[in-house]
């Protein structure tokens, strides 16, 4: 079986790894969302080492950035080292579940949080998987992430 072990750590966007960083902001500008970085509640980058198993097996490094405010969850991936992309929505169209609740985490094992909703760059509703290892600061962003989607519903 595979195994992905997955290191959380909370930061600033400042003190993201610089590709995040960048794909975060080109994101940003792309959808005029610059001034939400004011209003962070809690940032975290995340590196995620995926082993393979089996007759091949390889190792796959992934890092991957979110960031919360009142109102808009803002996140960015960069698989195995390529370019990173990013994505956001408004808390108000997107629902969260622990991927370790879902009947996928029993055949490919990993730490972090489904996404579903309406994202904003694309007008159709989508499922996105935000890693979050499962240490103090992955676990506090999961409890401010649905302490703001319930305040978002009022």
């Amino acid at each position: 079986m595979n195994t992905n072990t997955c290191t959380t750590r909370a930061c600033t966007i400042e003190g993201l790894n610089p590709n995040l960083k960048n794909a975060l902001r080109t994101h940003g500008k792309q959808f005029d969302l610059e001034d939400i970085e004011s209003d962070v509640l809690m940032c975290c980058e995340t590196r995620s080492i995926l082993q393979k198993n089996g007759l091949a097996s390889t190792q796959e490094t992934s890092l991957s950035a979110v960031y919360i405010t009142p109102k808009w969850l803002v996140w960015a991936i960069a698989p195995n080292g390529n370019a990173a992309n990013a994505g956001s929505a408004q808390l108000r169209n997107i629902e969260s579940r622990d991927y370790e609740t879902t009947a996928m985490f029993a055949t490919a094992p990993n730490y972090g949080l489904n996404i579903t909703g309406l994202y904003t760059d694309v007008n159709r509703t989508g499922i996105t998987f935000i890693s979050l290892g499962p240490e103090a600061d992955g676990q506090n962003f999961r409890h401010i992430l649905k302490e703001a989607l319930k305040n978002a519903a009022k």
